[in-house]
């Protein structure tokens, strides 16, 4: 026997069947072996002990069926077995292909002379059912390669049809989203979807269908279980499956904090602009004010000389009394300006706001026609604040004349002074005020209002609603500007046709003490 013969072993019991087989095997010496085994127990026995090319079993032997030998149920063979059998007895041969057999064949003088042949094609066929096992094998490889790495993802698989609905999830959807894929296969993904963003990525979702193999990147907002939520970056792809209809497969990431830290970014470097711009602002505006004091000090100084000299009812005279009006009011000016920018000294003592508050309405009256109504509402304990009262009159002195204008055909004008805690939440959004507690004085009107652009000008000095020459455009700037210098805040909201509301922040007294304890 060479070296590469084939190994055929037969299990027949059949004396003359055997010698016809083996007869048969005999003009192929060379290149086939043939080995008998006359029952069950010594087949067992030869194929513990070896493995063969080929096995040749007869279905019925002394100690049992042929069959026994195949492998057992979930097994696969090691080597093609050729089940032989007699007439009428081909149902049951059948059943051992079902079983692992590789063929059957119906034993007669013919089929025993031409074995060699027979074994031959039963090793043809076997190498394919071996590279049918091997292709078989990789693939699932592949799959289970493919499927832990989709498993382990962190992003979500999502894989959908034409109407959306999801036919597979992956398990990060439950990480991301906090739904069981298992729940949501059979839904419409585009329920999840914030109705804000629906009708865009339907619209994304149907182009992509009408053109199978182009991918689509967008972001949209999903709605989290929690009822928060998420924002998801992703990449889709359709393709047409084997029967003709179509499946949009989607990556999508959660990309929810990547968002926040921009937004979070973006807000820092805003309130960095707005610090700066007011601090140039401060400082220019200080710079104008001290040198317009210096050229009214001798134009004042010089128009009272000259009106100690004028008589009494002449037009110089007259015409002195103006310039030194003119000049008063350009003082005025130049003293709200530096109040604006910080470099005026204030005189600051512990204060109860309710009592400026009370003072400043109680002046405003009289010059605010009958068809405004004045409402207040500060009556509240532990109101006292560190602050300039001369600065806080002008504060409220100068919200109030702003709501007075803001209503030319009358209305209502509340002012309202409460404490509240500013938390960190809060202080994430606003630039001040910081942690602690305030006494806020809230000033609102129903008058027109203003639009988005008007509000964010509003508290640059100069800027006014009112027409030109009717107002200086500083008395909300200034406000802003004492209020921040005590350590507090000016916010505004409005819309138009709906008021204005202006909320004044001030530390409380009890915490601007307990800040100066720690700064000591």
């Amino acid at each position: 026997m060479t070296r590469n013969a084939i190994h055929v072993l037969l299990v027949e019991d059949d004396e003359n069947h055997a010698e016809l087989i083996r007869r048969s095997f005999e003009m192929r010496a060379g290149s086939m072996s043939l080995s008998v085994v006359r029952n069950l127990r010594d087949a067992r026995e030869h194929l513990a002990g070896s493995t063969p090319n080929v096995a040749l079993i007869d279905l019925l032997l002394p100690d049992g069926k042929g069959i026994e030998l195949l492998p057992a149920e979930g097994e696969e063979s090691k080597y093609p077995i050729v089940i032989m059998t007699s007439h009428g007895d081909e149902e049951v041969a059948v059943e051992a292909m079902k079983g692992g057999a590789l063929n059957y064949v119906v034993k007669s003088g013919e089929t025993m002379t031409n074995m060699p042949h027979i074994v031959e094609g039963a090793m043809r066929e076997w190498g394919h059912v071996i590279e049918r096992r091997r292709a078989e094998e990789a693939l699932q490889a592949s799959e289970e390669h493919f499927r832990s790495l989709i498993e382990n993802a962190l992003d979500i698989i999502t894989v959908i049809d034409e109407q959306g609905t999801i036919h597979y999830a992956s398990p990060s959807m439950e990480r991301v989203l906090g739904y069981s894929p298992r729940d949501r296969v059979g839904t419409n993904m585009f329920g999840l979807l914030h109705p804000e963003d629906r009708e865009i990525v339907i619209s994304t979702f149907f182009e992509a269908f009408e053109q199978p193999g182009t991918t689509q990147f967008f972001e949209s907002r999903y709605r989290h279980k929690d009822g928060s939520t998420r924002v998801l970056e992703a990449v889709a792809s359709t393709h047409r499956q084997a029967d003709g209809s179509r499946r949009g497969v989607i990556n999508s990431r959660d990309v929810t904090e990547r968002k926040h830290t921009e937004h979070e970014k973006q807000r820092l470097e805003e309130q960095l602009r707005y610090s700066q711009k007011w601090e140039i602002i401060g400082t220019l505006a200080g710079g104008i004010a001290n040198e317009f004091n210096n050229m009214l000090t001798p134009i004042l100084g010089f128009a009272h000389m000259a009106l100690e000299e004028a008589p009494v009812g002449s037009k110089t005279r007259r015409g002195l009394e103006h310039i030194v009006t003119a000049a008063d009011r350009s003082r005025d000016l130049a003293e709200q300006i530096l109040a604006f920018s910080r470099q005026a000294e204030p005189q600051r003592k512990p204060i109860h706001l309710q009592e400026i508050v009370q003072e400043a309405l109680k002046l405003l009256r009289p010059s605010f026609p009958a068809n405004i109504e004045i409402r207040q509402h500060v009556d509240i304990d532990q109101d006292t604040v560190i602050a300039d009262p001369d600065q806080m009159h002008q504060v409220l002195m100068n919200l109030c004349t702003n709501a007075h204008h803001a209503m030319p055909d009358g209305g209502t004008l509340d002012v309202h002074l409460d404490t509240v805690e500013v938390d960190a939440d809060f202080e994430k959004t606003h630039i001040r005020p910081h942690e602690g507690t305030y006494v806020r004085l809230t000033v609102r009107d129903t008058g027109h209002g203003m639009d988005s652009e008007t509000k964010e000008r509003v508290l640059e000095p100069f800027f006014t609603t009112t027409g030109s020459g009717e107002r200086s455009g500083l008395g909300l700037s200034v406000a802003h500007g004492i209020v921040v210098s005590h350590g507090g805040d000016l916010m505004v909201e409005s819309e138009p046709e709906k008021g204005t509301t202006v909320h004044v922040y001030l530390p409380q007294a009890a915490q601007t003490f307990e800040q100066a304890a720690k700064a000591s």
